[in-house]
């Protein structure tokens, strides 16, 4: 009986572990919760009754999230209704120290939103991870590019980090208290 599931779609997993530290955030508030990916089988059979809020997590990837989490939010909308909710996309952009390109991702979220007919309480951004491991030479020289202009983390024989876990944190306490708010009414 799941309360506030994380639903996420994600390409390199960093939204995956977005989703995954809000379903620990929320468990150790004492609400069940649980992170699912928008192409599992579960989805079918998830049961909406004991839902309190309703996260989604896409990654921002050449302009675009996934097709799945579209389809995933344009399914499912109306169960999304009189709960509390939220959209959060995880992009590179959202590190960027060029404020336009920031802007530019929030744009990119609030126009996902927009065209699944969407209005969640809450659209944020986060940035995500350099994943140079798990990158083939040629995208692995592209990001690095990417990130030498951007002042960003250029040693590619490791993995960085940019994802501002303290907001990840406030949107879960975000979510928690809207979802109680909703309850006392």
């Amino acid at each position: 009986m799941i309360q506030i599931p994380i639903f996420y779609a994600t390409t390199e997993g960093q939204t995956a572990r977005i989703a995954e530290q809000l379903a620990v955030l929320f468990r150790e508030a004492g609400y069940a919760s649980a992170a699912i990916d928008v192409d599992s089988p579960r989805i079918e059979t998830f049961d909406w009754a004991p839902v309190k809020a309703v996260i989604v997590g896409a990654s921002l990837h050449l302009g675009r999230h996934q097709a799945s989490a579209a389809s995933f939010v344009r399914a499912h909308l109306h169960r999304f209704l009189g709960r509390p909710s939220a959209f959060f996309s995880v992009s590179l952009s959202a590190a960027s120290v060029n404020s336009a390109e920031v802007r530019e991702a929030q744009r990119i979220a609030r126009e996902f939103c927009a065209n699944a007919g969407w209005n969640p309480d809450r659209i944020v951004t986060f940035a995500g991870r350099l994943a140079y491991s798990k990158y083939g030479w040629l995208k692995r020289w592209m990001m690095q590019r990417i990130a030498r202009k951007e002042g960003g983390p250029t040693d590619t024989s490791r993995d960085h980090e940019l994802t501002d876990w303290t907001a990840v944190s406030a949107l879960a306490a975000e979510i928690m208290r809207d979802a109680d708010v909703r309850l006392a009414s």
